[in-house]
């Protein structure tokens, strides 16, 4: 008879674990935004404290990697040696990145390319002046700018074949690093959350007795107003890109701090552009290249979009 009763019992245990889950959130400042975590376990609140740690301080390994501020960062060494032919051994985080960003590039003609950091640093500078960029040094930083420029080689090494290229990560850096957070958390054997960073959002499972992680997506009302519908998701990358905030206005003409790497201009037009894919990191690099390009047909890709035109 005892032998029945062990399914019963096996059930109501796993019923008393589920109800005992608490929900943990989390926050960081990294990448010039802040990164957010939310997620549910069994865990104490010392163990979960102690994950979350251990998570953003991989945060901000990938931040010393990545940077195009920081003078020293891998990123800005390896910037530094274009053009030279020498080959550069970088760390395998730094390796990944740079492959996928030149898929992505690939696929989307060049609308996302990494190679254009000559040119954001000319916007950089004119966001600040407030005035807009030299249209000489414009066309000469685009000359630095082709992603079939980045070459890899053996034991994760890479070189720049153009001379004056410079890297620039800040399309895809936020979403590569949210899609690392969830997998950091996995494999401490947490799998309902979500980590936001600053927009990039990668959502693991849903939380506890939910249809889903709620995400605004912007869209316009019967009146022509942006106002936001919810999404319940789980268990992939969600992005919009935009730039309702951050844009320079000069000679009646506002151009967004996205620039279009193919003519070394700040885009003039307005869109946010929402993409669903299976991992943030897609979902960012996408939105981006979409935000340049305007919708192409991307069926073949597994991703969800939408394209929300406004006035810049």
């Amino acid at each position: 008879m005892k032998k029945f009763n062990i399914l019963p019992i096996i059930l109501c245990c796993c019923t008393i674990a589920l109800q005992a889950q608490q929900r943990y959130a989390f926050s960081h400042p990294q990448m010039g935004t802040v990164f957010r975590m939310v997620f549910y376990t069994q865990k104490d609140s010392l163990e979960a404290a102690k994950i979350a740690t251990s998570v953003f301080d991989h945060v901000d390994y990938l931040n010393q990697l990545y940077s195009d501020y920081i003078p020293e960062s891998a990123l800005n060494q390896l910037s530094d040696l274009a053009g030279t032919g020498q080959k550069m051994k970088v760390a395998p985080e730094l390796y990944d990145i740079l492959k996928m960003s030149k898929q992505f590039s690939k696929a989307s003609n060049g609308a996302f390319d990494i190679t254009v950091g000559a040119i954001t640093r000319l916007w950089r500078k004119a966001r600040h002046l407030k005035e807009v960029p030299d249209s000489t040094k414009i066309q000469m930083a685009v000359q630095t700018v082709n992603y079939r420029s980045i070459q890899f080689h053996k034991h994760h090494k890479v070189s720049l074949k153009i001379k004056g290229t410079r890297l620039d990560l800040g399309g895809i850096a936020q979403g590569y690093a949210a899609d690392k957070c969830l997998e950091i958390l996995r494999k401490n054997g947490i799998t309902a959350a979500l980590a936001d960073a600053g927009g990039d959002i990668a959502l693991g499972d849903a939380p506890p007795d939910t249809k889903g992680w709620a995400i605004d997506r912007p869209i316009r009302n019967a009146n022509g107003v942006i106002e936001y519908e919810k999404l319940f998701l789980s268990n992939c990358g969600i992005t919009t890109s935009g730039a309702t905030y951050r844009f320079l206005e000069a000679n009646g003409v506002k151009y967004s701090h996205i620039v279009d790497p193919r003519t070394g201009w700040g885009l003039t037009h307005g869109n946010l552009v929402t993409v669903q894919a299976k991992n943030a990191v897609t979902a960012d690099a996408w939105a981006t290249a979409l935000s340049v390009a305007g919708q192409q047909d991307v069926s073949k890709m597994a991703l969800k979009v939408w394209v929300l035109r406004y006035e810049l």
